[in-house]
């Protein structure tokens, strides 16, 4: 496998294994040397800087999730984090809240379809084409419990336990396990059933015995608003 750069009309500059591509002190000279080669002027990048990943479309009443998971070995697929969107729609999230009054202490689990979504994503980078799960996710409990209730502001901490089975190139059979527990918080307006802020890391996770290392983030509208293209 190697990089390659190409010019304007398409044909093969120059190639660099992807070992050496890995390394600055191999990558940064070639990448140089072609300059030099070619007597390229400075000029304003063709691409300007921008996210590489934005939320899909939904709708305005949904809760939508940022994942991002990287291996904590380092190396090749682990030199990167992996990112993905998880959204739930009002009838989904809905269900993470608890039917009113809660008092502190209390506590409730996430119902199985909704602890699925959330949990389908959880491992490190694999090679991904298509944008869509090939996961089997034989267990994913969530647990909620009421930590501090003032009038009907809810702070609530959650636990979590997943397992899935996962290939980690398209088309191959699943082999592979990710095993991890979680835990974060959730604030949320009971007598408004609004969820304002969900916060979940993975607090031991290992795939096929490579640790990890996953957090689901909601985000804000005026984050949302600020990724749109």
């Amino acid at each position: 496998m190697h990089v390659y750069v190409i010019g304007p009309d398409k044909t093969a500059i120059a190639s660099l294994n992807i070992n050496d591509a890995q390394k600055p002190a191999k990558m940064i000279p070639f990448l140089e040397g072609i300059v030099a080669r070619l007597h390229v002027a400075p000029g304003a990048p063709p691409i300007q800087p921008h996210p590489t990943s934005r939320p899909p479309a939904a709708a305005a009443d949904s809760l939508i999730l940022h994942l991002v998971s990287r291996a904590l070995a380092g190396g090749s697929w682990h030199e990167y984090p992996a990112e993905n969107w998880i959204v739930l729609n009002r009838a989904e999230w809905n269900q993470l809240l608890p039917p009113a009054p809660v008092e502190p202490k209390a506590s409730w689990s996430v119902p199985q379809p909704v602890a699925v979504k959330l949990a389908e994503w959880v491992y490190p980078q694999n090679e991904e084409k298509t944008g869509k799960n090939r996961s089997r996710v034989d267990e994913a409990e969530f647990r909620i419990a009421a930590v501090t209730v003032q009038g009907p502001l809810v702070r609530a901490r959650i636990e979590g336990r997943i397992r899935l089975l996962h290939a980690f190139y398209p088309g191959t059979p699943a082999q592979d396990f990710a095993v991890s527990e979680l835990s974060g918080y959730m604030d949320f307006n009971l007598a408004e059933r609004r969820i304002q802020r969900l916060r979940i890391v993975t607090t031991k996770a290992n795939y096929n015995k490579t640790p990890f290392a996953t957090s689901l983030v909601s985000m804000s509208k005026e984050t949302l608003d600020a990724l749109a293209p």
